[in-house]
Formats: structure tokens, C-alpha cells, sequence
């Protein structure tokens, strides 16, 4: 739902380019001063001392290296009447053998700095040619340049080198990002860095924090704060905790979250299902066939969980209404409820990968949310019942 929000407009509102341009800049990088303050600093002597380095930025992808990168350099060129000569060529390695990176680069760079190189002379050339004239490029631009490679482990370590020595060569400051997932085959390359920083994942208040910058950005109107959680929650169950992989979310989320559709916990899981791994029939069937072997009074608290979630339309369930619902159960079918067999419950559901807490929980109030779709539950249930 969009009504009775915490999340309050203000004048950052930008629109959909806050999620869909991938050279989107916040106007404020959260919890990454350290990382900005560090780069600022070095690139700010460099320009003033009139020397190179090589930077290599450490993480996953989706934690946000780009964005630093990006943002440190556009506060400078914006702020430093120095940097006014400062040009800044990004490329991504992915999918690109030396000849088609150096196509990429030339191409980028004929544009901003008028060479005057002619395409055909760039695409008929072969690989030898077209380094002598990448060399020949940066020789004639007087200014300050940095190139920026990201995704260099898609590259072959002797290829990238050639452009780490030549930046030193040729006074040419060279950035690099690496995701940690792939860095094996560069692990030989560390040495040639000065700078080597590997980016932290975040907390789930910061990641939260982030979101809720991004849905302030993004649309004119309040977006519920209850779902930010959930999807914060979602992130840090079944991916890692980095910005990327909400912004993904927020993308599939656009079209509803533009009308101020009210979007509840199922239709939540619904549009996640392209962006977490965590739904396939080997889990349903696994999850059919622990349902199956339960007894009877934990497939009928299943029963009511999956109907509390139907009905209620929310997001999250507080611990108080699960004992109740449990409780429920017991009076269905006639037996005692116990405090040490509802906590037993509530753990068994939650290894299963049915219920999860709440990383928003306290000491005074925990929650806790479906991790399947309720209908799916629900289905599953049904199922079982028909068998009994």
C-alpha cells in the first residue's frame, strides 16, 4: 500500500532515470565516506602534482564501486577549477578481447577529444595498429586523463597489464573495478595496483537507508516503508546485501509503483522471481514433501498461516500473532498447546525456508515473513489435505 508512508518526498525527486540510467549519480553517496574521502584525496594530489596511478576497487557486482568511482570524479570536475582539463573514458571488459577494447576506448575517445579518426580506420585496423594508435591518442591530449575498466577479470591478466604499464608510461591515472565472485585469474595482477580497496557489504539499516533513497529519487509520491523493509529482508535471504540487486527490484516494481498500486507480500515474491534463484520445482517439491510428513497440527498451523497472509494482505507477521494462530490450531483439533513445541514449530518452519525473521526485528517485538508465496503455501497445504 502507498498511504500512511514514513518515507517523505523531498527536492532529490528525479524520476525513473534514478533506477534505469546506469550513470545515475545520487547526490549523496550513503555510508561509502570513507571509500569517497580516500579517492578524492589521492586523485586531487594527482591533478595537482601532475601524476598517475592505477586503483583497483574490490566487490561484488551491485555493491557500488561504479558509483564511487563516478561520483568522485564528477564532485571534482564540477568543484575543482583545476580539473577542468580532466577527461574520464569508462569501458566494461565483459565480452571483449584486446582489439574490441581498444575499439571501445578509441571510439569513446575520438568523440570527446575530436582526433579525428575516421571509423573505418579504428575497424579495418588490426590489433598492433590499433594499440600504436590508442598510444598516439593519449600522447596528444594535453589534460588530465583517466580511464576507468570495469569488470577487468573478464580479461586475460597479460592483456590488462599492457594498459596498466602504459598508464604509467604515458602519466595516464587508470581506475579498475573486479567482482570478487571472478578475481581468481587477476589475483597476479594486485601487485600493479598503488590503490587496492575492496568494498564492505553493507548493514541492513544502511541497505535499507540506501533504498529509501533511491524510492525518493525515483517516484513523486510516498512508497510504504513496510515493503522497503520486505524487500531488504528478501535481498538478505536469498542474495547478498548490496544496493544493485534492489535497484533490479525497483525496475520490475516500476510500472505499479508509478500508479500507486498497492502491492502485497505475495505479488512481492511474484516480481522477485526473476531476480533470486531461490524459486524452482525442486524447492516446491522438496517443500510438498516436508509438508507431507509433518502431523496434522503443523500442516493445519500452515493451513492458517497461509490464510492469516490471504486475508491480511501484509507484508510481515509478529511473533504475538503466530502463537495465536498456533493456539488456533490446538483448539481445532483438541489437544493442549505447549510454549516449547510452538517455539519448536516456529524453528522447524524457518530452517524449511517457509517463515524467516525479520532482520527488523527487536527484543520487545519480532516479525517474521513468508519466504514462499502464500498462495503457493496454501496450494501446497491443500494438497497435502486432499492426500489425508
Amino acid at each position: 500500500m502507498i498511504v500512511n508512508s514514513n518515507l517523505k518526498n523531498n527536492d532529490m525527486y528525479v524520476g525513473a532515470r534514478a533506477i534505469y540510467d546506469p550513470n545515475f549519480l545520487p547526490p549523496q553517496l550513503l555510508f561509502r565516506k570513507k571509500e569517497e574521502k580516500t579517492l578524492t584525496s589521492i586523485l586531487n594530489d594527482s591533478i595537482a602534482d601532475n601524476f598517475s596511478f592505477n586503483a583497483l576497487y574490490q566487490g561484488i557486482h551491485g555493491i557500488g564501486k561504479n558509483t564511487v568511482i563516478k561520483k568522485v570524479i564528477d564532485d571534482i570536475s564540477k568543484h575543482d577549477k583545476a580539473s577542468l582539463s580532466i577527461k574520464k573514458f569508462s569501458i566494461d571488459c565483459r565480452d571483449k578481447n584486446l582489439e574490441e577494447l581498444l575499439i571501445s576506448l578509441l571510439a569513446e575517445m575520438n568523440k570527446v577529444l575530436n582526433l579525428n579518426i575516421t571509423i573505418n580506420s579504428i575497424i579495418n585496423s588490426d590489433t598492433s595498429h590499433l594499440w600504436s594508435i590508442f598510444k598516439l591518442a593519449g600522447k596528444m591530449y594535453e589534460g588530465y586523463l583517466i580511464l576507468i575498466f570495469n569488470n577487468i577479470e573478464c580479461l586475460k591478466p597479460g592483456v590488462f597489464k599492457k594498459f596498466l604499464v602504459y598508464g604509467k608510461e604515458s602519466n595516464i591515472t587508470i581506475i579498475s573495478t573486479i567482482n570478487n565472485t571472478r578475481r581468481t585469474s587477476t589475483l597476479d595482477l594486485l601487485s600493479e595496483f598503488d590503490i587496492k580497496k575492496k568494498l564492505s557489504f553493507f548493514s541492513y539499516n544502511e541497505l535499507n537507508s540506501i533504498l529509501q533513497q533511491r524510492a525518493s529519487l525515483t517516484f513523486s509520491h510516498d512508497i510504504d516503508k513496510e515493503m522497503i523493509n520486505f524487500m531488504t529482508d528478501l535481498i538478505f535471504e536469498h542474495h547478498v546485501p548490496v544496493p544493485g540487486k534492489g535497484i533490479d527490484i525497483f525496475r520490475e516494481l516500476y510500472p505499479l509503483l508509478k500508479e500507486q498500486n498497492e502491492i502485497v507480500q505475495f505479488e512481492m515474491l511474484e516480481i522477485c522471481n526473476s531476480q533470486f534463484d531461490f524459486f524452482n520445482a525442486s524447492d516446491d517439491f522438496g517443500m510438498l514433501t516436508f509438508i507431507s510428513e509433518e502431523d496434522i497440527s503443523t500442516i493445519l498451523f500452515l493451513d492458517n498461516l497461509a490464510n492469516h497472509f490471504l486475508k491480511k494482505s501484509r507484508y510481515y507477521i509478529t511473533s504475538k500473532e503466530l502463537r495465536t494462530l498456533y493456539e488456533l490450531s490446538c483448539e481445532t483439533l483438541e489437544c493442549e498447546s505447549n510454549v516449547d513445541e510452538f517455539h519448536e514449530l516456529i524453528k522447524t518452519t524457518s530452517n524449511v525456508g517457509i517463515l524467516s525473521p525479520s532482520k527488523t526485528s527487536n527484543l520487545d517485538c519480532s516479525s517474521y515473513f513468508l519466504v514462499i508465496g502464500s498462495y503457493q503455501l496454501k496450494a501446497m497445504v491443500d494438497v497435502v489435505f486432499g492426500k489425508i
